[in-house]
This record gives structure tokens, sequence and C-alpha cells, in this order.
């Protein structure tokens, strides 16, 4: 069976142009899923933060807002929006957003996530056990509310990246911790979510998207779009070569283990400029050399993209070394100092930076040889 992938433009977040066409690609994954009247629904935003007006870090407030009242003029019978935040809770963030008196006018029910449970992934997954939020469990269907924005570490955070919010914070440094430099393995860690959470209905909120330094410091940049689909994995698929990514891991993975399903595109399929990449901390990282393993980290740690600090942007917060996994950066007089021979390149820092002072840069060497893989790729097409 194919599944639909459907496009819909919106100049803006007003919320007349919005709601239309949000029920543009509602419309197929109601009628895809027999409809919600009833039933229960949990829409799962990206809440990274929210600093100002339109800041596109996180799902819109308008996005959120009239996404939910879809559910509720198609008769579920229970709607809440639940996420788990780094830093600050769910509630508060949707406080900050003033949306949070309208969702309570229309009983929208709003939560940070909150127990977490050892869970057996499918028989299918590459890892078997992970805990994650039970709450969905209270649920008939999932609604993935995602962000179009670049990402230091998977290059774009699409709706398949989103279902990382089912991990409590505690334990996505642990994740972070366990696939270290190998992104392969955390694009099938998070596809082995997809599989475990299987979110019925899936949208992208593509009208200001992020790129460059993503997904917690980058520039917005209007993509003017929303997709929807009710397979999350055929959504990203059908929206990252739009964006320029031809090669996103989790799509990559998903075609190589078999979960990419048939899907075809329809609608406003956007015609978009590709976005500004922030440099990619994985470059030949795991190039298969059969070196030794002194002289591969030697050169791992020589080659890879590092984190840089703008200490002009930098406050001083700490909140980079606390949110770091292996903890291989320390704050010293008051500023992070990175010790690189142990860091995993997993950029956290970077993406819950405040001030947008951390960012990953590739040296010369490395830029030319990857400019070199692009223009042999491209020849050899």
């Amino acid at each position: 069976m194919s599944i639909t992938v459907t496009f819909a433009r919106a100049k803006s977040y007003d919320r007349d142009e919005l709601r239309a066409a949000l029920k543009k690609v509602f419309s197929p994954q109601l009628e895809a899923s027999g409809g919600v009247s009833g039933r229960s629904v949990l829409l799962k935003p990206n809440l990274l933060a929210w600093k100002h007006p339109n800041d596109p870090t996180c799902v819109n407030p308008a996005f959120i807002v009239e996404t939910a009242r879809l559910f509720v003029e198609a008769g579920a019978s229970r709607v809440a929006v639940m996420e788990n935040p780094a830093v600050r809770s769910a509630p508060a963030i949707l406080e900050d957003m003033g949306i949070a008196e309208e969702l309570r006018q229309m009983g929208v029910e709003f939560a940070n996530f909150a127990d977490y449970r050892d869970c057996r992934l499918p028989e299918s997954a590459v890892f078997k056990n992970a805990e994650l939020a039970a709450e969905r469990l209270d649920f008939d269907f999932v609604a993935d509310l995602a962000k179009v924005k670049t990402h230091g570490m998977m290059t774009l955070t699409l709706a398949v990246k989103n279902l990382f919010g089912f991990i409590s914070g505690g334990e996505r440094l642990a994740w972070h911790l366990k696939v270290r430099r190998d992104f392969a393995l955390f694009a099938d860690f998070l596809l082995d979510l997809y599989l475990e959470v299987k979110p019925r209905f899936n949208f992208l909120d593509g009208v200001i998207a992020m790129e460059g330094n993503g997904p917690g410091s980058g520039t917005p940049v209007f993509c003017g779009f929303v997709a929807g689909s009710s397979d999350a994995l055929a959504l990203d698929a059908a929206t990252a070569p739009l964006l320029g990514v031809d090669d996103l891991l989790t799509v990559t993975r998903g075609k190589e283990r078999g979960l990419l399903c048939d899907f075809a595109c329809t609608g406003d399929i956007p015609r978009l400029q590709p976005l500004v990449r922030p440099d990619p901390p994985g470059l030949i990282s795991q190039w298969g050399l059969d070196l030794p393993p002194g002289l591969r980290e030697i050169m791992r740690n020589r080659l890879l993209a590092r984190p840089e600090l703008d200490a002009s942007k930098c406050v001083g917060c700490g909140l980079c070394a606390r949110m770091c996994p292996p903890q291989s950066l320390k704050i010293v007089d008051g500023k992070p100092k990175f010790k690189l021979t142990e860091c995993i390149r997993c950029c956290c820092c970077q993406e819950h930076c405040p001030r947008g002072a951390i960012r990953f840069r590739t040296n010369r060497f490395l830029r030319a040889i990857e400019a070199l893989r692009v223009l042999l790729s491209e020849l050899l097409r």
C-alpha cells in the first residue's frame, strides 16, 4: 500500500491561512486512520526552547493550536500536548508562547512527560530496550509535530528525529554517549523509536524553517510550506531532498533496513533553495580504513569537526557543561573549555547553548575532501 505525503503552501502563520494549509495535510491522514471521533490523541511537538516570537527552534505556537483544533473539531474525545524539553517544562514554554489559555479553552491538556518505563522494542529493532515516556500508552493515536530545521549531528531534524523527545533528558545523554561518533547507529536508534511509537499522524512546520547552526542557534529561513503523512519516515524521505539533503541518515538507514514504504507526493510541492547546513561532525569519521586504533583515534580527533566557542556571545551559564554526556568540557574562569580527546561530537553543547555561542567547525582539509566528494557524486550521477 502506498502512503501519501501531502504538501500545502503557507506564506505565514496567519491563523486563517495556516488552518487552511493544515486541513489539506490533515484530511488524507484522517481518512487513512478511519477517523478520530471518540478517540484520544497525544500531540508531541518539538519544543526545544522559546526565546522570542517566531523562534525557529520550536514548532510555531499557531501551528500547535491549529493542529490541536483540527483533532478537537474531528471529534477526538481527548487531546493533549506533551513534551519534555531539555531545560524548561512544556507547560512553561506554552505559557511563554501565549497559547496556554487558548488550549485550555479548547479543552486541550498539556503537561511534561514524567512517567518513564523500560520498554521492549520491536523484534526488527537494532536496539532491544529503551526507557520511554509511558504516557503515550494512554492514547489511541500519537501525532508527531516536527519542525523543519538543521541539526549539527543528524543534518536535519524532521519527523523521525522528533521522536527522540519520548526519551527522558538523562537517558538522551546516555544514548549520545552509547553511540558516540557512530551517527548511523544513532539513526538506527531513532528508527527503532519510530517502530515503537508508530505516530499515526505526522506534521511538518516548514513555514519558517531553520538553517545553519541548528537545532538551537540557527538562522530563520522562509520555506512557506507545511507537510503531513500517516508515516513519519515517508514524510522525511519526501521532504529532505526538497531541502537539499539527499543523504539524510535516518532515510538511508530506513531504506537499508527495509522500513521505508512506497509513497506518493501530492499537493503544492515546494521548490526550495537548499538549506545552509551546519558543519557536519561525522565526515570521514567512520571511513572504514584498517588503521591501528591509536592512529585512527588521532586522525579522528584531528580531522573531525570540533566545537568552537564565540566568547563574545558566551554568558558563562554552564548549561553546555551540564548537558555534555561524556563531561568532556568544563567551565574554567566562567567559560567552557573543551577536552577534544574525550568529545564524542554529539553536538549537545551546541544544541542547548541559549546564546548560540558554540558551533562545530571543520578544518580546511576536511572541507576540501567533502567538496571533492560532492563534486564526484554529481559527476557520477
